[in-house]
């Protein structure tokens, strides 16, 4: 019997892409290497870099209601 095809765990982009002065983007979350890095990751590196784009996401907007300056990067 063969394996079950695996499922690929999705790209975090939204088609937002423009890094911050940070390198992060503004759209996933991820910085650059973790973007350049993504076609060679395998799904659990994949779901790791999901989780750390996820956390910088949360933390900028609540950066933003709390009011601060949010980089969002040349305009």
């Amino acid at each position: 019997m063969s394996d079950p095809p695996r499922v690929s765990v999705p790209s975090p982009c939204r088609d937002l892409c423009q890094l911050d002065q940070s390198g992060i983007c503004i759209g996933c979350g991820r910085s650059i290497d973790e973007i350049t890095e993504w076609t060679r990751a395998d799904n659990e590196r994949r779901l790791q870099i999901r989780a750390a784009a996820r956390a910088r996401l949360e933390q900028a907007l609540e950066a933003a209601q709390r009011g601060e300056l949010v980089d969002r990067g040349p305009r």
